[in-house]
């Protein structure tokens, strides 16, 4: 008998303590407000590119003529981006030939007419963006820029000849917009004269810089 009454007062001891306990929990979370975490989202505007495919330039610089000085040097051209990477390009030129050294030096009638002393050149190339990037002039002030080489082949007006002129480039592009660019490039017109006498393979060297305009 005094088993039984044991076991039966720790039943109800055992259910008084855990129906305490639930009360206890539920009073805790009654009174214990919810937590609310707020996130800060942050809006990024992207500076895209658009992607027109034509893009037309100017550009003016220095052009060193091999044996005929140095004089302005005055281009324009079309190009088609036929990829993200490649492009070709149209391009027309021209600028004009100096004296030579012997001019200067001997005392003989000019070599050339100042015709003949046009220089011209138009040609096809085909570029390729090599290393696409940014320029940071400040911390939060950067511009998309690009530095691609180019190659083609042309004709080069000159000493009354029409000649063959291979064409090498290099080109550093600055987006200022989505449609304008600040190039900076050189270039070498690789071509055959014979003007002093004996065929020569001469390299002219061009500097420049100008503006290009997508659309």
């Amino acid at each position: 008998m005094e088993i039984r009454l044991q076991h039966i007062f720790l039943t109800v001891f055992m259910m008084f303590g855990a129906s305490f306990s639930f009360l206890s929990y539920s009073q805790e979370t009654e009174q214990t407000p919810p937590i609310k975490i707020e996130i800060e989202q942050r809006q990024v505007i992207e500076d895209v590119l658009d992607d027109e495919n034509f893009e037309v330039g100017l550009q003016t610089g220095l052009l060193s003529i091999e044996d005929f000085e140095s004089n302005l040097w005055l281009s324009a051209h079309v190009a088609y981006h036929i990829s993200e990477s490649f492009y070709a390009k149209a391009l027309y030129a021209r600028s004009k030939g100096g004296n030579t050294s012997f001019e200067q030096l001997a005392n003989v009638p000019p070599l050339l007419t100042d015709a003949e002393r046009d220089f011209t050149y138009y040609g096809l190339n085909i570029g390729y963006n090599l290393m696409p990037g940014e320029v940071f002039l400040a911390r939060d002030f950067a511009f998309n820029s690009v530095f691609s080489i180019e190659l083609g082949a042309g004709t080069t007006q000159f000493t009354g000849d029409d000649l063959f002129t291979l064409n090498t480039s290099a080109n550093y592009r600055i987006f200022l917009t989505d449609w304008i660019t600040w190039d900076i490039g050189m270039s070498d017109y690789i071509f055959e004269t014979k003007i002093t006498g004996k065929a020569k393979v001469t390299h002219n060297l061009a500097f420049t810089t100008g503006f290009a305009f997508y659309f």
